[in-house]
């Protein structure tokens, strides 16, 4: 599918060339491809630490409670 051009950095473009050069790669589409995949495992990578951290706070959160909880039926009971 093609949508139209892509303006790259000269930077970028060094590396496009780059992966060309070495073989790896036969098109920039195929680079630029695989970079676009990398991108994506990354940012999934990323979410999943994200949330793995939102499930431990809450953790300790709901652990807080928890002995809140228990501290006042000691209270009470006393």
């Amino acid at each position: 599918m093609s949508n139209g051009l892509v303006r790259l950095t000269p930077d970028v473009y060094d590396l496009v060339q780059t992966g060309i050069d070495s073989g790896h790669y036969d098109t920039a589409s195929e680079v630029l491809r695989a970079a676009l995949r990398a991108l994506h495992r990354e940012q999934k990578i990323s979410e999943r630490q994200r949330l793995a951290g939102s499930v431990a706070e809450g953790d300790v959160f709901r652990k807080l409670w928890e002995n809140s909880v228990q501290s006042s039926s000691r209270l009470n009971r006393d």
